[in-house]
């Protein structure tokens, strides 16, 4: 089949990202619950749903999620009907997160129901910077876009390092950057995010590299002493973090960290950008660099908000 004429499910955000980079957004049939950017794919048919609710406080969610996940069960549902109905050539997922998208394994499930069509999978696993650019190359190979994939590491690197060349890795003083991927329990962030903090000129704390993301206690974090504090829950808007902070249960552990009232705290886009492994993880990187250093990055002012006053803010 042609290029032309692939039909292309993806399940996954970041591959919606990369897909659309690659110059198949037209090839694209049904997208994911979660999948909304660029805007001009949100009128395609909707192919999962989360099952719970994700207006909950990061408490409930992340309790929620424990338990399903404990009893071996999804927090998505992948609708086999849809995709019966749009007979896609290709499933764009991800086999990393269970909690961040739907899993080979939920849909493996529902791809048994397309009985008039076979389906290929693509799965995609990123975890470190190199990763991401392993899955624009994957994304490519099965979709026959190679030599654009190809030019999308290119120019994603070049971004990165045009941050890099600004804020520098070669600094002898490098403030000491704590990165909270959730507030309750708080959750360091590890995969991509490390490695975006030492590009930016920083030094990653509790997580130093490539790593899982680890969870420690409000005790734990309290004795901490970074330089600069970035906060960007997964799936969250900016508005929908600071809500989040004011809750009394949060903004009670939060205002009693000694370094929350002492040094700059930016509250990020976690949802349109950190959390997602595709190519705008180069614009999180210039958002990141302006929130650690916004004398060198002057015009760069969306995506974060410094927070100063819970009450306020």
């Amino acid at each position: 089949m042609g290029q032309s004429n692939l039909r292309i499910v993806s399940l996954l955000s970041s591959a919606t990202e990369i897909a659309c980079e690659l110059g198949l957004e037209k090839n694209l049939v049904g997208i994911s619950h979660e999948c909304d950017y660029p805007l001009s794919i949100r009128s395609l048919p909707i192919a999962s749903e989360i099952k719970i609710n994700p207006a909950l406080p990061s408490a409930s969610i992340h309790n929620s999620v424990l338990e399903r996940v404990e009893k071996g069960l999804s927090i998505y549902r992948v609708k086999p009907e849809i995709l019966e109905e749009l007979k896609p050539d290709i499933i764009l997922t991800q086999h990393q997160c269970e909690v961040c998208a739907v899993s080979p394994k939920d849909l493996e499930e529902a791809v048994r129901s397309l009985t008039k069509k076979d389906t290929v999978v693509c799965s995609l696993s990123a975890f470190a910077l190199d990763d991401i650019c392993k899955d624009f190359r994957k994304v490519g190979a099965v979709t026959g876009r190679e030599k654009e994939a190809e030019d999308l590491v290119t120019r994603f690197w070049i971004r990165l390092n045009q941050v890099n060349a600004k804020t520098g890795t070669h600094l002898k003083v490098r403030p000491k950057v704590l990165a909270l991927e959730w507030l309750d329990p708080p959750i360091i962030a590890g995969s991509w995010i490390p490695e975006m903090i030492t590009l930016a000129g920083g030094d990653p704390m509790i997580v130093d590299g490539p790593k899982p993301f680890k969870k420690v206690s409000w005790e734990e974090l309290h004795e901490q002493q970074p330089d600069k504090i970035l906060i960007f829950p997964c799936g969250w808007s900016i508005e929908r973090t600071l809500e989040e902070m004011k809750l009394p249960q949060i903004k009670e552990k939060l205002e009693a960290w000694p370094a929350f009232k002492s040094v700059p705290v930016a509250v990020c886009d976690g949802n349109q950008y950190f959390n997602r492994p595709g190519p705008r993880i180069a614009d999180s990187l210039e958002i990141l660099g302006a929130a650690l250093w916004p004398e060198k990055f002057p015009t760069k002012r969306y995506g974060f908000t410094f927070v100063t006053n819970l009450a306020s803010s």
